[in-house]
């Protein structure tokens, strides 16, 4: 097939969902299809355009060998909700021109968020007859109003309505949990068209044998009596308050926690951190997913939090595959699908999410616990998620998409 992925986010830009769509289109690739990616300028996330880049100069580049055409765009900072307007708007609207692109590819697929390439999406269905595959990483706009951005009453409704345009001219929706495809199954014009394709992950990036403290070293860090690494985007979703409070809690107890990332709430963090004098908690700058086996072996263990609600308890993130890759014991400060997924394959500990003290207990259990077991029975779980097999099942959903 040729398959034309249309997304906001794609490298060199830092990140998870630029991680697993660089993996995918390589792997689409791998498996005999050909790939275009149709993107803006890299600037996420603090709306810097990067060297070598132009706002609003189009580009033609190879990576992976893959062709990636940037769209001139108005670049915004992932900060307040008019910046996101405008910038996840201006590159939705001058996608909708890309209709050569269109026409080339036997299907697309669409990456969401930002929900305004769903109009995009169904713009370019209409106009070239190609059909498209909707992938929802996370549920919008469920999502920005659980997390109390998106609060307008008449900026909701039209959210919904862009959600249900997009839905209605999808061949298939595609997600990430159970939960989430029974959530989308339940709206009309998503019913019957919803697949499961989990987030995977390459893990033959990752050397499950190799020592912390060798890692560590290659990274500059100190040893110390528990290293800790949160490696990913410090955002509102994550909740990363409670690991400063919990930090604070443990007190001088030898364990030191590396933030690696960057993110909307990392510099009111980092404050937060000087203020109270909690010197045991590290800012790293983030790093090139090249780097995140290293800064993953370094670890005695992973951290993955996300924030109390039922839809944060749908998610999967990546960083938690990648530490179960790593053969990392996992500290889970969450709900539903991520803790279920650590606790019954006895990968690491967990703790309810947004709770300080329960988050605190978990690290300290950490502590006493035998973590090489722990780690090596990551590993066997994120084998389950190979990015591979995984994206060998989306490649049959879009045949299934390119036959209509």
């Amino acid at each position: 097939m040729k398959i034309l992925i249309l997304t906001h986010y794609y490298p060199p830009e830092l990140g998870a969902p630029q991680t697993r769509l660089r993996e995918t289109a390589a792997c689409l690739g791998s498996l005999g299809h050909t790939v275009r990616v149709l993107t803006g300028p890299p600037h996420y996330p603090d709306g810097r355009v990067r060297p070598g880049y132009r706002a609003w100069r189009p580009s033609v580049e190879l990576i992976d060998d893959v062709r990636v055409r940037r769209l001139p765009m108005w670049p915004r900072s992932n900060g307040g909700f008019l910046d996101r307007v405008v910038d996840q708007g201006s590159f939705a609207a001058v996608a909708m021109t890309a209709i050569g692109e269109a026409r080339w590819a036997d299907v697309l697929l669409i990456e969401s968020p930002p929900l305004f390439l769903g109009a995009t999406a169904a713009w370019l269905h209409r106009i070239t007859g190609r059909p498209y595959v909707f992938h929802v990483a996370d549920p919008w706009p469920e999502f920005p109003i659980a997390m109390g951005a998106l609060r307008n009453p008449i900026a909701q409704r039209a959210a919904f309505g862009l959600e249900a345009l997009a839905y209605r001219h999808t061949a298939f929706i595609t997600t990430v949990t159970p939960g989430l495809v029974e959530l989308l199954d339940r709206k009309p014009a998503a019913r019957g068209k919803v697949r499961l394709v989990p987030n995977g992950v390459d893990v033959t990036r990752f050397d499950p044998a190799r020592r912390a403290d060798e890692a560590r070293a290659s990274l500059g860090w100190p040893d110390a009596a528990l290293t800790l690494v949160y490696a990913g985007s410090a955002g509102l979703a994550q909740g990363l308050g409670t690991l400063i409070d919990a930090a604070a809690l443990l007190g001088d107890a030898g364990v030191v926690v590396h933030i690696v990332g960057e993110g909307f709430e990392r510099e009111r963090l980092e404050i937060e951190a000087r203020r109270r004098g909690l010197r045991q908690v590290v800012f790293e700058p983030a790093l090139p997913a090249a780097r995140i086996p290293d800064v993953l072996a370094a670890a005695d263990g992973v951290l993955v939090l996300l924030r109390s609600g039922p839809l944060y308890e749908h998610s999967l993130p990546t960083k938690l595959l990648e530490g179960l890759a790593a053969a990392r014991p996992i500290v889970i400060s969450s709900g539903g699908e991520a803790a279920r997924i650590v606790a019954e394959g006895g990968a690491g500990v967990t703790a309810p999410p947004e709770d300080a003290a329960a988050l605190r207990d978990a690290i300290e259990r950490l502590a006493g616990a035998d973590r090489s077991a722990l780690g090596a029975a990551g590993r066997r779980i994120a084998q389950r998620y190979d990015r591979r097999r995984i994206v060998g099942d989306l490649a049959g959903i879009l045949a299934a998409a390119a036959a209509r």
